[in-house]
């Protein structure tokens, strides 16, 4: 999915219009995808990674873009940085994944300066903005509990808006980052739609041969191809931006 989050990650960072020369925090940063895309487009003085995963951090760690960063294992609901340490507070694709994002979005108003601004963007789950929702509608029509985030409920705009507004942002903005998500083939899309990462991913990972034989059939049956072969459909994301009080 790396792909599809870097198109959003390009028209957020420029949405969020962020000043260079700024101390960045990027909370749940993983594998460093995102933190790329600050660091080569957005000009930071300092960017600071945080992930739970070790190895995740392991891997992002030997990026070669990524050798100025400075990472820490660490909780989105107990940040280990001091009251007023960065500039911008980002959240990529991440706060579906916190147990309490409100906690969450607090903490990213605690660790930043006054006047710092803490962003946020994510599939919109509940409008089957995911890249992954072919394969969520096709294990529904199985009659298969379809795999989701801890938090599905947190990613629509009104949503975020909330969780803004709650943690006491000024100036808050929130927007849908639409793209378009291209497979080549349906073969592309189905070894694309089965990598064992993610929730549908580890769920398709766990089914029996024949489960997966009848989930290949139904998305071969949903799925519309272009006359070339292609497949070809839309994924949103919602966005949200907003201010610390100076």
């Amino acid at each position: 999915m790396g792909r599809w989050s870097r198109r959003v990650g390009d028209v957020f960072l420029d949405w969020i219009e962020a000043p260079s020369d700024r101390r960045w925090l990027d909370i749940g940063c993983g594998t460093g995808v995102f933190t790329e895309q600050v660091i080569l487009g957005c000009s930071p003085a300092a960017v600071v990674g945080l992930d739970p995963s070790p190895e995740q951090l392991a891997f992002a760690r030997g990026r070669r873009e990524l050798t100025r960063v400075e990472f820490h294992v660490g909780d989105a609901q107990d940040l280990p940085f001091s009251d007023n340490s960065f500039d911008i507070a980002v959240m990529a694709l991440v706060i579906h994944f916190v147990p309490d994002p409100a906690k969450a979005v607090t903490e990213m108003g605690r660790a930043l300066q006054p006047g710092g601004t803490a962003a946020a963007y994510v599939w919109d789950y509940t409008n089957a903005g995911s890249p992954t929702a072919p394969l969520t509608a096709a294990m529904r029509a199985m009659g298969l509990q379809a795999p989701a985030p801890p938090n599905p409920q947190v990613t629509s705009l009104l949503a975020l808006e909330e969780l803004w507004r709650a943690a006491g942002f000024e100036q808050i903005g929130t927007r849908a980052i639409d793209i378009s998500v291209e497979f080549a083939d349906f073969e592309e899309f189905w070894q694309s739609m089965t990598v064992p990462v993610g929730p549908a991913g580890k769920a398709i990972a766990g089914m029996p041969p024949d489960g997966l034989a009848q989930l290949r059939s139904v998305l071969e049956q949903q799925m519309a191809l272009t006359a070339d072969g292609c497949i070809i459909y839309e994924a949103r994301a919602s966005a949200v931006k907003g201010r610390k009080k100076a």
